[in-house]
């Protein structure tokens, strides 16, 4: 089951006068036809498959869609038109958007709405335990089933004031289902199923839900987690996971022991990921192994973590050999603007341009290179240098949050590195000459 259909008709009665009727659902590409089961109040609380539809099925001009925790549209019936009616209208509005339809079929809906919402609250809270304590029975890792605890809640909350024993009960079935589930399934979910409306979490309940939750994703993927989870957690927690667990932990001792389990996990995956079981495949010095990506997701990945944490140093400290390897080589080739204007003005130094070349791991050129080969090139060093950046923060803690272009390197060029970012926007290689004159 799904937690959205597709209205796309309703049950002709075959009546000689007007019909409140039932939606008639589909989902799309499927011939399966459902239609929703609702509370007293007209909102969604699940679906019924009907596999065998025995009535005509009148349609309608437009499909349109059913969720469950909202409230569904009401099909009317009359003569040979499907008039759809928001459930909460009232006389005016219909009048508004229906001119057409009867005065008789108006006031008939108005007062199936008023008799149903006169229903005891006693009896309408009573079914939806029945409801909870069916999901509690069954708890499934999917949107549906989020869907139908919202559809409940809300059920719930505008049925009456509920009890303190089904405010309970529904709160139990939350929790049960978020310490089943919550490594299991999207933030997106997660998030949705804490925020249902009046039963939201409170905001320090919730971070600890958080956090419990990407603590338990670190233990499974470790380095390995989603570049979307860490975008996500690195906005609810700015100051850093690890910060986070020493305000949360009960204790130093409690601190250590999720921090260090965090802490060993993370160093070993780096040092296996820097130095693989096949030793021909060794990436610690090898810069040409790694993409811009990657090197980006683990600077994230430690910056969730705690940026300057002293339980992350040893992971840093692992690309330190891969860092010095590429500082090397791009201060030789970033050291001497005069090979890069006399280069680009048609004079290139073979040997220099042979250095580069072996730096980006591509075939030597045997003539000088044309504008477009040359664009190539630069954007290649220009990639390197952001490589080099990265690898900055990774190995300085201190330089985790600050800026590109506050990052300095001794021997490096950096009014070149600017001079090859201004060419390769604009593709005119030649104007290198004039942009390192202005800089000087």
């Amino acid at each position: 089951m799904i937690d959205t259909y597709l209205m796309v008709g309703c049950v002709d009665f075959e009546t000689d006068a007007y019909a409140i009727s039932i939606p008639v659902l589909q989902r799309e590409r499927s011939n399966y036809i459902y239609i929703p089961k609702t509370d007293h109040h007209f909102i969604v609380t699940d679906f019924f498959e009907m596999p065998e539809f025995t009535y005509r099925i009148r349609y309608c001009d437009k499909k349109r869609p059913v969720s469950i925790s909202e409230k569904t549209p009401v099909p009317i019936l009359e003569g040979d038109h499907v008039y759809v009616l928001e459930a909460d209208w009232t006389d005016a509005e219909i009048g508004e958007r229906h001119p057409r339809l009867g005065r008789e079929a108006v006031k008939a809906f108005i007062s199936l709405r008023s008799r149903m919402a006169a229903r005891a609250t006693e009896s309408a809270h009573g079914e939806i335990e029945e409801g909870v304590q069916d999901l509690l029975n069954d708890p499934v890792r999917s949107k549906y089933w989020v869907s139908r605890f919202a559809a409940l809640v809300r059920s719930a909350f505008e049925s009456g004031e509920p009890s303190r024993v089904l405010v309970q009960m529904m709160e139990d079935a939350r929790l049960k289902w978020i310490e089943k589930y919550s490594t299991k399934t999207t933030l997106a979910l997660v998030m949705h199923l804490m925020e249902v409306p009046g039963l939201e979490l409170r905001s320090d309940a919730a971070k600890k839900v958080l956090l419990r939750r990407f603590e338990g994703l670190l233990g499974t993927k470790g380095i390995f987690l989603p570049r979307s989870e860490l975008v996500a957690h690195e906005k609810i927690f700015p100051e850093g996971i690890l910060p986070a667990i020493r305000v949360d932990a009960d204790g130093e001792y409690d601190y250590w022991r999720r921090g260090s389990e965090i802490g060993r996990k993370i160093n070993d995956q780096i040092h296996a990921l820097l130095h693989p079981a096949d030793s021909t495949r060794n990436r610690a010095y090898d810069h040409q192994r790694w993409s811009l990506t990657e090197l980006d997701r683990i600077l994230r990945l430690l910056n969730v973590l705690g940026g300057e944490d002293h339980l992350l140093e040893q992971a840093g400290g692992f690309f330190y050999p891969l860092f010095d390897s590429l500082l090397e080589d791009m201060t030789a080739c970033l050291s001497n603007r005069y090979e890069w204007t006399s280069a680009l003005s048609g004079r290139v130094n073979v040997q220099f341009l042979n250095l580069v070349c072996q730096m980006l791991d591509v075939p030597p050129y045997e003539r000088a290179p044309a504008t477009e080969q040359w664009l190539k090139i630069i954007g290649g060093v220009l990639e390197y240098f952001r490589k080099l950046v990265v690898l900055a923060k990774i190995v300085g803690p201190a330089n985790r949050r600050k800026k590109d272009s506050d990052i300095a390197f001794q021997g490096i060029d950096h009014a070149l590195v600017d001079a090859l970012n201004h060419v390769y926007l604009s593709r005119k290689p030649e104007a290198i000459s004039v942009l390192l004159r202005t800089s000087t």
